[in-house]
């Protein structure tokens, strides 16, 4: 789909892209030294409600935890690659486009999220649902299209073990992150995903509490039941281990299925996987139910996932996880923890922040 290119021409084409509104993508994919970048030159990007239509496409696929009007699954393609001599020239010729600002969300108080994690905990311990991921949205104000370029380039320095991604459509989202979890890989032979929950701070080498084991055990079932409920058969299955992700660490578990799926087949286990309780909760629907009530807007892309398709059902997919909306004046931090019964909500609080150190530790130095 794209060439490797160096990181000074990476940051070049961002910086031209987001100056004249052209949409784009550069990612580098984990444990790779490979940047990769795309940019759509003509034609609106596309928007669908169903993600298995851009799996035979090659180019870019972002989507939303929760798919509305204001957030559809998009599609952006790679015109210019940057894989050939003058690709370069051609972004820098196109002429700058008017676009609309996107508006911010806002901060999550303090005392609104102890609130919110108080009232799930309530439900979780009354026996409704087992688990539910409450997420809150921290602000920074800065000067992020300066700073943009920079920042992409430390975030593949510093997390080598992560997908670091930075995908623009103007007027509508400017989105960044350094994720550490696959949603779905798809090579053709052979499918990967992992569950990954359970967090504490990083060097922390005491052993694993009850709600981090419980809550890592509640997605690893989800997602054997998935491929079981698809394909007929079990992965193989690797873990629990500790995984470390930026400031933090996880627990993780690998699953691996060698097997070529159908179009068919990886479109309803695409649909089964998202999401996963990991990212949501579980039984998944009444935890839905309580997420919208609770957090009462719009997660939009964070904990939807994203990225590169290189067509015939080929496809390297991660959560978004650990990201920020980046808008004129500030960014906005999106972050999330899983609660049980045995959570306590300003344990939860504070997990949110040791994860927002991931972005914060970096926009903070340069």
């Amino acid at each position: 789909m794209c060439k490797d290119v160096t990181i000074s021409e990476i940051k070049e084409a961002q910086q031209i892209c987001l100056e004249r509104g052209i949409p784009f993508f550069a990612y580098r994919l984990p444990d790779s030294g490979n940047f990769c970048f795309g940019a759509q030159i003509s034609g609106e990007v596309a928007g669908n409600c169903n993600p298995s239509v851009f799996l035979k496409e090659s180019g870019f696929m972002f989507s939303p935890f929760h798919v509305v009007n204001t957030s559809p699954v998009r599609f952006i393609r790679g015109d210019v690659t940057l894989a050939k001599a003058g690709d370069m020239e051609l972004l820098r010729g196109i002429l700058k486009k008017n676009v609309l600002d996107a508006v911010p969300v806002g901060t999550t108080e303090k005392v609104t999220y102890m609130r919110q994690a108080d009232q799930i905990i309530s439900a979780l311990r009354s026996g409704r649902i087992r688990k539910a991921v409450l997420s809150r949205v921290k602000q920074y104000f800065c000067d992020p299209y300066k700073k943009v370029s920079e920042w992409f380039a430390g975030l593949c320095e510093i997390y080598s073990d992560a997908f670091v991604f930075l995908v623009s459509i103007p007027g509508e989202t400017l989105w960044m992150g350094a994720t550490p979890e696959t949603f779905l890989r798809c090579s053709g032979s052979c499918i990967r995903t992992m569950s990954l929950a359970g967090t504490k701070r990083k060097g922390d080498f005491s052993e694993w509490g009850g709600k981090d084991r419980e809550e890592q055990q509640i997605v690893t079932e989800y997602i054997e039941s998935c491929f079981q409920n698809v394909t007929g058969m079990k992965p193989q299955v690797s873990g629990p281990e500790s995984r470390q992700a930026g400031t933090v660490s996880h627990l993780c578990t690998l699953f691996t299925l060698d097997k070529s799926l159908s179009p068919v087949e990886i479109a309803r286990l695409i649909e089964d996987l998202h999401p996963t309780p990991a990212v949501g909760g579980f039984p998944l629907r009444e935890a839905l139910k309580i997420i919208r009530e609770t957090e009462n807007r719009e997660r939009r892309y964070y904990a939807g996932y994203l990225g590169p398709v290189y067509g015939s059902s080929r496809f390297d997919l991660f959560v978004n996880l650990r990201s920020m909306e980046l808008f004129r004046d500030r960014v906005e931090l999106h972050l999330g923890g899983g609660l049980t019964a045995l959570s306590d909500a300003e344990a939860e609080w504070n997990e949110t922040e040791m994860k927002s150190r991931t972005l914060l530790d970096l926009i903070e130095l340069r």
